[in-house]
């Protein structure tokens, strides 16, 4: 299941009016798509402070070989940890959708059972 699959959130009426009163009434989200935005220009960022980096080491002759490793290291383990903070909050969307999901399923299931309440029963009305 996508996180901005339009089938799991909330929203009444699907015309293009509708989409838009989604965004504007809070029932559509738009921040996985700013998630994703945030998440490409976070790599950008941390790539280029670490091609700074890595090229910094070269003015500074006490630092070496080391200061380059470190460098390196430090831009593949910061663009991990970003992935993993993006991840999470895109996690967060997906867990909320799958919620929508359920408390649909659920309202259907109590409507049909409400419906087969009603229905008088037959075998009842048989025997009598």
């Amino acid at each position: 299941m996508s996180y901005n699959d339009s089938r799991y959130l909330p929203m009444k009426n699907k015309s293009s009016f509708g989409k838009w009163f989604g965004y504007l009434g809070f029932d559509h989200f738009i921040a996985p798509f700013l998630i994703k935005l945030i998440y490409w220009v976070g790599v950008l960022v941390i790539v280029s402070a670490g091609i700074g980096g890595f090229f910094a080491t070269f003015d500074m002759p006490q630092r070496g070989l080391g200061g380059v490793l470190l460098a390196l290291i430090a831009t593949v383990l910061s663009l991990l940890l970003w992935r993993l903070m993006c991840e999470l909050l895109i996690l967060a969307f997906n867990i909320y959708a799958r919620l929508v999901e359920i408390r649909n399923l659920l309202s259907s299931r109590q409507e049909r059972m409400d419906a087969y309440r009603k229905v008088p029963n037959v075998r009842a009305l048989n025997n009598e």
